[in-house]
C-alpha cells in the first residue's frame, strides 16, 4: 500500500476509485465500503484510493468535543493495508481546510489532483464546509466533473447500527468482545515498550478500555504470543509477561 501525505506527491493513478472519510476504527461498515471500492477498482482495472484526514476533524472543529480515537494514524494505516487498499492519501485537517466547499473539494482535490473516476460514499456521508455535500449533490455534479458516484447502504451487525461512536462507547465500558464484532477483529494497540518490554507507551488521544486485566495477543516481528494487559486507573498499560526488552511498534490485539 502506498501512502501519500500531500496531493502534490500523488503520481498518475490508473482509473482511481475513491472513498473519503476519517475511518476511525476501520470497522464493519467501513469494510463494506472498502470492499465496494476494491470491487469497482477491479471492474475498471483501476486502483483503490482512501482519502482520510489527520488529525481527526472532531479534534479541530470547535464543536467536536473531547474525543478519544479508536486508532492512531499508524494503526489506521495498518488496518487499511490489512483491508487490501492500494493507496491512502492523508490530508492534514485544519480550520482553513474545513472551509473548503464541497464542490471545491471534489473538483480541486479529488478530480484534479487524484484523477478520481469513481466515488464510493456511505449512506450518511457529508463533506465540504457546513457538510453541504451529499449523494444528491454528487449526482448533480458527476456529469460535469466526469466521475460516477455510488452510495453504499447501511449494513448492520446483528440488526444493530455500527459506527465509530458506538464502538467508542463499547470500549469505554470494557465490552471488548462486542466491540471486536463491530470492528471485525480484536481492538488493537501499536505501541513501543519500555526497557523491560512490559509498559506500553500509548498516545494520549488513544481510547483505552477501563482499568482491569484483558487477554491479548502480542505480535513482535514473526513471534505471536498470548499475554494479559493490565490497565490501571492512570491509563498505564502493562503486559504481564512482557517481551523482556524494549520493542518498537509492538502490535497488541485484545481478544
Amino acid at each position: 500500500m502506498r501512502v501519500f501525505y500531500s496531493v502534490e506527491d500523488i503520481p498518475i493513478l490508473q482509473n482511481p476509485v475513491v472513498t473519503v472519510g476519517s475511518y476511525d476504527g476501520v470497522h464493519f461498515g467501513h469494510r463494506v465500503l472498502l470492499n465496494t471500492v476494491k470491487a469497482r477498482a477491479a471492474d475498471m482495472k483501476g486502483e483503490s484510493v482512501v482519502v482520510t484526514f489527520w488529525p481527526h476533524p472532531r479534534q479541530v472543529l470547535p464543536n467536536g468535543g473531547d474525543i478519544k480515537l479508536l486508532n492512531t494514524l499508524q494503526e489506521k494505516l495498518f488496518l487499511l493495508n490489512e483491508a487490501g487498499i492500494d493507496n491512502v492519501v492523508v490530508l492534514p485537517f485544519t480550520a482553513e481546510f474545513s472551509n473548503m466547499t464541497a464542490y471545491e473539494f471534489l473538483s480541486n482535490v479529488l478530480v484534479d489532483c487524484i484523477g478520481m473516476r469513481y466515488f464510493v460514499v456511505g449512506y450518511n456521508h457529508r463533506f465540504g464546509s457546513d457538510r453541504k455535500g451529499d449523494i444528491e449533490t454528487l449526482r448533480v455534479w458527476q456529469p460535469r466533473l466526469g466521475f460516477i458516484a455510488e452510495c453504499v447502504e447501511r449494513h448492520d451487525v446483528h440488526d444493530e447500527k455500527v459506527s465509530s461512536t458506538i464502538i467508542r462507547s463499547l470500549i469505554g465500558r470494557g465490552e471488548m468482545t462486542k466491540a471486536a464484532e463491530f470492528l471485525t477483529r480484536g481492538y488493537i494497540l501499536i505501541a513501543d515498550t519500555d526497557n523491560t518490554g512490559s509498559v506500553l507507551s500509548v498516545c494520549n488521544d488513544k481510547l483505552l478500555p477501563p482499568s482491569g486485566k484483558y487477554p491479548v495477543e502480542v505480535r513482535n516481528d514473526a513471534c505471536l504470543l498470548k499475554d494479559v494487559a493490565e490497565i490501571d486507573d492512570a491509563g498505564t498499560v502493562r503486559l504481564v509477561r512482557g517481551t523482556g526488552s524494549a520493542v518498537t511498534d509492538l502490535l497488541v490485539t485484545f481478544l
